[in-house]
C-alpha cells in the first residue's frame, strides 16, 4: 500500500513491516522491521512511501513522538548533560525514550539498563550496559559490553543486591566523556521504593532526572525534566512473562552442558560448598541425607528427594546447629535454576543441570564458551523459559 508522508502507523505485534521509501522508528531510519508480541511501534512514514504490513495497525496523521521528547534532546545538548536518568512507572516508555534519545544525540552513547524485571540490553534478572553510536529501533538491539547478575525479577526486598550492581556498574563506566542514558525499574511509588530510588541516584550521580508524568516530590533537590508517555496500551502481566520467556530463550540458544569443579570456579549468590561437612542427626527426615554442611552462620541439607519440613524442626535445627539459616533441599529441586557466569566481566547465563555433592561439581548448560571464573545463584528457575521462584542454599 502506498502511505502518504507525514502519517504514522502504530504496529502492534507480532507483525512484519517492509518500507519502499523513508520511514522511521524513534528517529532511525528502517526498510524492514519485526515487531514482536507486546509492543506497539510507531512507524513514522516522513515521505510518500510503499509499506508493506503483515499484522495490526493503526494509521494516524503526524508523528506521535510527543514535542516534550524533542525539547528534551535541545535541552541536553543546550546545556551539556551527559548523565540521564530515565524516571518513570512500569511501560512508561522510558525504553522507547532511551532509544529515540541514542537515536537523536550526536555522539556515543551508553546504555545502562537497569530494569532486571524486563531487561533489554542483558536479560531478566540481570542489569547490563552497552555502547552505540545509533541507528537502532530498540536498545535490545545493543550489545552488552558488561553487566550484574541479580538473580531474581524485581528489586522489592532485594534492594541491597541492586545498589551493589548499580555501584559495580558505574565504577566501570567513571570518567567516560559519551553520554549515559539509564534506564530504571517501574518501581518508584511507596517508601520502600523512594528510598531505593534515592538510593540508586546517589551512585548515578545524574545531571538531569527525565520524569514521565509528574515529578515526584522526592525528586525536589535534583535536576529535573518532565516528558509526555508515548505509551498507548498498558502490558498485561501474561504479556509480559511471556516477553520474559523469549528473552531468556534467546540467551540460552546454542546451550551446551559443561562441567565445574567447585575451587576451579568461585560459585557465588550461595551457601552452598562454603561450609564444613557434618554428621545430620539421624531419623529427623522423611527422606536419605546425600550431604550436609555447617559454616559461619548456616545449615545446608541436600536431600535425595524433596521433603516437607515444619517449621518447628526448622526452628529445633536453628537451635541445635547454632546457626541463624536452615536450608534442605534436593537437587532436583534446583535442576533449571538461572545462573550468571562471570570472567572479568559478565558474560550471560545458563542453567543449572546438576550437582554432584560428593565431588563438589556442578553441570550447567550455557551458550557460553571459553573461561568461566564465577557461577553465580539465582534466585529463579526456569520452567518452560518462565521464571518461577525457588529458594536456594
Amino acid at each position: 500500500m502506498i502511505v502518504e508522508g507525514d502519517t504514522t502507523l502504530l504496529i502492534e505485534g507480532e507483525a512484519k513491516v517492509s518500507v519502499k521509501g523513508y520511514a522511521e522508528v524513534f528517529g532511525c531510519r528502517v526498510e524492514e522491521l519485526f515487531v514482536e508480541r507486546g509492543k506497539i511501534v510507531p512507524l513514522y512514514v516522513k515521505e510518500d512511501s510503499e509499506v508493506d504490513v503483515e499484522g495490526s495497525y493503526i494509521a494516524v496523521k503526524g508523528s506521535t513522538i510527543p514535542r516534550s521528547w524533542d525539547e528534551l534532546v535541545e535541552r541536553i545538548e543546550s546545556e551539556g548533560y551527559r548523565r540521564i536518568v530515565l524516571f518513570g512507572d512500569t511501560d512508561s516508555g522510558k525504553s522507547s525514550l532511551a532509544t529515540y534519545l541514542v537515536n537523536r544525540l550526536n555522539g556515543g552513547k551508553w546504555v545502562v539498563d537497569l530494569d532486571i524485571g524486563q531487561a533489554d540490553v542483558a536479560h531478566p534478572c540481570a542489569m547490563g550496559f552497552g555502547f552505540t553510536e545509533g541507528g537502532v529501533t530498540s536498545i535490545s538491539q545493543i550489545k552488552m559490553v558488561d553487566g550484574f547478575f541479580v538473580g531474581c525479577v524485581s528489586p522489592t526486598g532485594r534492594e541491597s543486591r541492586c545498589l551493589k550492581g548499580v555501584a559495580r556498574i558505574f565504577k566501570r563506566l567513571d570518567g567516560v566523556k559519551d553520554y549515559v542514558v539509564v534506564d530504571t525499574t517501574g518501581w518508584v511509588k511507596g517508601r520502600k521504593a523512594k528510598a531505593y530510588k534515592l538510593a540508586k541516584i546517589e551512585i548515578i550521580d545524574p545531571d538531569l532526572i527525565v520524569c514521565f508524568g509528574e515529578v515526584p516530590y522526592y525528586l525536589s533537590d535534583f535536576e529535573t525534566f518532565r516528558v509526555d508517555s508515548f505509551v498507548l496500551k498498558k502490558r498485561s502481566r501474561e504479556v509480559r512473562c511471556e516477553i520474559r520467556s523469549k528473552i531468556y530463550e534467546r540467551w540460552l540458544e546454542g546451550s551446551e552442558t559443561r562441567e565445574f569443579k567447585v575451587g576451579d570456579v568461585r560459585l557465588e549468590n550461595t551457601t552452598l560448598f562454603k561450609g564444613e561437612s557434618v554428621e545430620f542427626l539421624e531419623g529427623v527426615l522423611d527422606a536419605r541425607v546425600l550431604y550436609a554442611e555447617k559454616g559461619y552462620d548456616f545449615l545446608n541439607v541436600c536431600v535425595e528427594e524433596e521433603v516437607n519440613v515444619g517449621v518447628e524442626l526448622i526452628k529445633a535445627l536453628l537451635d541445635v546447629y547454632d546457626v541463624k539459616d536452615v536450608c534442605i533441599f534436593s537437587i532436583d529441586q534446583l535442576k533449571n535454576l538461572l545462573v550468571g557466569l562471570y570472567n572479568d566481566r559478565y558474560l550471560g547465563c545458563g542453567l543449572l543441570k546438576d550437582i554432584d555433592v560428593e565431588n563438589r561439581v556442578i553441570e550447567v548448560e550455557t551458550p557460553i564458551k571459553g573461561d568461566v571464573k564465577v557461577v553465580e545463584f539465582g534466585e529463579v528457575k526456569l520452567e518452560n523459559y518462565r521464571d518461577v521462584a525457588v529458594r536456594v542454599p
